[in-house]
């Protein structure tokens, strides 16, 4: 039995009956792991392979198969996908099944994520369950069908701006966005990213409501509350994978005061890892529990300059480079990561990389480390 079908066994009764009317959720009592069984998920015909699935929350009858563009903006949208594929996603799935081998299932772990559910999918492809975690509100999703028709334009152009944005770039702004957060003409959300991110990677949203800690479970679980934290049930293949998106601050000065969540990162640290585009932060003396927490119990990270410093990585276990890396980022200290750009220089073998993925798009700049844990 896979985590999702354990969790669902204990802490999440009544999935089925959540239902979104307009994207609000009905009133619900909050769920506990003392609730009795859940009723059986509503059954889901799996997407054709390299087809985008569809949308099936709500409770229209025909549910939309695509429900944040419309006409020529849905085209639009296709053709930047196709270019990220194209330079991006395709190099970067091809690359993981021989570098990575990612064969197993169970949970990974993404702090850091901002809303980019297609990286961690493409390298980690047969998960149960993703968690991403980032400071950003998650938010309910965008709906066009109530907006006036200027709005729904507006927020369809500022969409394609940011998608078409990450199809070049492959990683968000922090600063960008924030300021979507506070955005009152025309706001997307990281929710709407994270189901378009889903459909687009052939997967069927089966189901999405807002999650948030239970102490009881030492788990995130539904609830009627605010939408801070959500989670997409998604089915591919046959296959229910859940991906939950929590929003958490990570730094020493939050979760030194908050013990139960310093328990919960713990657990998640236990499982594969994802750190990308990270702005450095596990490198600063401000992030200290959270580095010493993935150092002590991760089993594998991937990760780009920006995660955790070389020196503390390769306690984990041997380092594998690929790409190259002399300096960070521009908008980065050059100080940061010395270790890293001397094991470079040194190294025996550095791989290729056929793809950029993170703030460097230069091939002798652009790098990923992957490592793991030597087993006793």
């Amino acid at each position: 039995m896979n985590w999702f079908a354990r969790t669902f066994k204990t802490t999440l009764p009544l999935l089925s009956t959540c239902v979104l009317v307009g994207f609000t959720v009905t009133q619900a009592q909050t769920l506990s792991s003392t609730s009795p069984e859940p009723a059986a998920v509503t059954s889901v015909a799996p997407s054709s392979p390299g087809l985008q699935g569809q949308y099936l929350v709500g409770p229209q009858p025909h549910p939309a198969v695509f429900p944040f563009l419309s006409a020529d903006n849905k085209k639009i949208a296709d053709e930047s996908w196709a270019v990220y594929q194209k330079d991006h996603g395709h190099p970067m799935t091809d690359w993981a099944k021989t570098e990575i081998k990612f064969n197993g299932t169970g949970t990974v772990f993404y702090p850091f994520s901002g809303p980019d559910f297609v990286t961690v999918n493409q390298l980690y492809p047969n998960a149960d369950r993703y968690v991403m975690v980032a400071m950003q509100a998650a938010g309910e999703p965008a709906l066009l069908a109530p907006m006036s028709p200027d709005r729904a334009q507006h927020f369809q152009t500022k969409f394609l701006r940011e998608w078409k944005r990450f199809a070049y770039n492959a990683f968000f702004i922090t600063a960008e966005l924030e300021a979507d957060r506070y955005a009152k003409s025309a706001h997307i959300g990281i929710t709407t990213i994270l189901i378009t991110f889903a459909l687009y990677s052939g997967y069927d949203v089966a189901e999405l409501y807002p999650i948030a800690y239970d102490p009881a479970s030492g788990q995130f679980i539904k609830t009627s509350g605010s939408w801070n934290s959500v989670r997409l049930v998604l089915k591919k293949n046959g296959k229910t994978v859940a991906l939950d998106y929590v929003s958490l601050d990570l730094s020493d000065q939050n979760l030194l005061v908050k013990e139960s969540m310093r328990g919960w990162l713990s657990h998640m640290t236990q499982h594969p890892m994802l750190i990308k585009a990270a702005s450095h932060l596990l490198q600063d003396g401000n992030f200290v529990v959270l580095r010493d927490m993935i150092v002590k119990n991760a089993p594998m990270v991937v990760q780009d300059e920006t995660g955790v410093d070389y020196a503390h990585l390769k306690k984990i276990g041997k380092v594998d480079l690929y790409g190259g890396f002399s300096l960070p980022f521009e908008q980065f200290s050059p100080h940061k990561q010395q270790s890293l750009a001397q094991a470079y220089r040194q190294a025996a073998e550095v791989k290729p990389l056929p793809f950029a993925f993170s703030y460097n798009k230069e091939h002798e700049r652009r790098s990923v480390q992957v490592v793991r844990r030597e087993q006793p």
